[in-house]
């Protein structure tokens, strides 16, 4: 098997589960790797005092380091500057490494995960003419997966009216269970509800034919970047001026199936641990630090020689 892939990771902090996502992925699938474009943010963690420097030095043959200019935090993008200014389209997650990308294909990953198998040959050998392949959808916060109305399988399946989206939406809400789009959704929605507002080709582990995708993609074609956050229509706060987003990807996803595009799912579960409370961890310190404690002792216990190097034990 004789491919090629450029990877793209976006860092917020998380120093430790960053060199165990890294050299875990490089373990596994290294040989299929030609350059790790490593984005990241100009702000760090609230609870992280530590720095990059360490895995930065030790894989220098493979990363290309980049911190843009701009720190959009979790607020909307705003598309006519992403279209003017390269510096700003530039700050959007992942989109560093999706312009300077030089391979066929690209792989996306968090800065939180534990690859434990060679994942990029697996989703390589499924990827069977789409357009990109990975796991589809965060079915465990819509009231249609909530309810075994739809997954990441049957997502091309299930295209309700908005009446009945947001009828599923409001009925038995819990909002530490589903965002708050049952307040309403934008024109895009009303006008055509699917896909639903989870679903997206999740960007913690995904492979993307950029042969495909790069051309119907900004700066090239008309869907928003791949990483961008979208106002979703809905509103909260004290003065219902707070605008909750979509997800990354989402718009992104949405866009490129309208233009019939088509993406695989795989439970790449099967193959790397993650914890899909990231941002649950930046919110707390005592996760936050415990999540990077495991990830120390899974360095020690793994790659030694890292850990030698970075002055770890």
């Amino acid at each position: 098997m004789n491919f090629k892939v450029d990877v793209a990771i976006n860092v917020f902090g998380k120093v430790h589960q960053t060199a165990l996502s890294l050299l875990s992925l490089l373990e596994c699938s290294g040989k299929h790797i030609s350059k790790i474009y490593f984005q990241e943010e100009a702000c760090t963690a609230e609870y992280e005092f530590k720095k990059h420097d360490k895995i930065l030095e030790y894989c220098s043959h493979k990363i290309n380091h980049y911190v843009p200019k701009h720190w959009n935090g979790i607020d909307p993008n705003d598309m006519e500057r992403a279209a003017s200014f390269d510096d700003y389209r530039l700050s959007i997650r992942y989109q560093y490494g999706w312009e300077k990308c030089q391979q066929r294909y690209l792989l996306t990953i968090h800065n939180d995960i534990e690859v434990t198998t060679d994942i990029i040959a697996n989703l390589y050998d499924e990827l069977d003419g789409n357009t990109g392949i990975g796991e589809i959808g965060q079915c465990w916060w819509c009231p249609a997966g909530q309810n075994g109305l739809c997954d990441s399988e049957r997502y091309t399946e299930f295209k309700p009216s908005y009446q009945y989206l947001m009828k599923i939406y409001n009925k038995d809400m819990d909002y530490t269970q589903r965002r708050a789009y049952n307040f309403g959704l934008s024109d895009q929605y009303k006008k055509n509800a699917w896909p639903l507002p989870e679903c997206r080709l999740n960007e913690w582990c995904a492979l993307i034919d950029m042969d495909k995708a790069r051309k119907d993609t900004m700066p090239m074609g008309s869907a928003v970047p791949f990483g961008a956050r979208m106002p979703s229509g809905a509103c909260i706060g004290e003065n219902w001026d707070r605008p909750v987003c979509l997800d990354v990807a989402v718009q992104w996803f949405r866009d490129m199936l309208h233009m019939g595009h088509t993406f695989k799912h795989y439970d790449v579960n099967k193959d790397m641990i993650h914890d899909k409370r990231g941002s649950v961890k930046l919110d707390s310190a005592e996760a936050y630090v415990m999540a990077e404690q495991k990830a120390l002792i899974r360095l020690k216990e793994r790659f030694p020689d890292y850990c030698k190097f970075a002055g770890l034990i």
